[in-house]
């Protein structure tokens, strides 16, 4: 029975030795994070200057391509926990940036939306690039994306004219250039002699972009 309770008391002393390690380490653990947490609010308070800083807010939704100034950035109060590391703090900083993403109402401006992504042209060889205007109306509904071959046509009182056939290789859409979706112009991978013909088009009426059904299973750059 001796033997009994000195085991149980043994039992007992190491579970409280070990309830005080596991509270010690918790304890510890949760200085860490606090540690790092204040580590990181002392960085933002240092790089802002306060709890609250004035930075720069879209006034409004801010389309792709739209130039930033007066008419669509305010200033507004944010607290530093809650901005993005390079968020701009005065509009001299912003002034005549032009948007490549789409910017909320209220978003705090940052390189986010006007960072400018590299966009290059892959020209098929033999080929010029040239860039038309079109419309989705004009241009089977939009459906003449990249790597369609298409036949362009210019119309004019009445009387429609096929200039040539050429490959699309970027739109505005595809580019991020365009409004609401929106596709307002293509460029063109063209023959040489072509080139004329189609930098005239626009000048000489509506330009058209149709789809031949003899262009199913034509590759970008293919022989036409």
């Amino acid at each position: 029975m001796r033997g009994a309770a000195v085991n149980k008391s043994k039992r007992i002393a190491i579970s409280l030795v070990a309830g005080v390690l596991a509270a010690l380490l918790c304890m510890v653990y949760g200085s860490s994070i606090r540690s790092q947490a204040e580590q990181v609010q002392a960085e933002t308070l240092a790089k802002y200057g306060g709890d609250r800083v004035e930075v720069c807010v879209a006034a409004r939704d801010i389309d792709v391509g739209e130039t930033l100034d007066e008419t669509n950035v305010i200033t507004q109060e944010w607290l530093t926990s809650l901005l993005p590391r390079d968020a701009a703090t005065e509009l001299r900083r912003v002034r005549g940036d032009v948007t490549t993403s789409r910017i909320p109402k209220n978003a705090v401006i940052c390189n986010v939306y006007t960072k400018a992504e590299s966009h290059m042209l892959e020209v098929p060889k033999g080929k010029v690039a040239v860039s038309v205007a079109v419309d989705a109306e004009h241009s089977v509904g939009g459906a003449a994306g990249v790597g369609s071959y298409v036949d362009v046509y210019v119309q004019k009182d009445g009387v429609t004219d096929r200039l040539c056939g050429a490959y699309v290789i970027d739109t505005s859409e595809d580019s991020g250039s365009t409004r609401e979706g929106k596709i307002e112009w293509v460029t063109l991978a063209a023959d040489p002699e072509d080139v004329k013909e189609l930098l005239g088009a626009s000048g000489k009426g509506t330009v058209s972009l149709t789809i031949p059904a003899t262009a199913r299973g034509k590759k970008s750059g293919g022989d036409e």
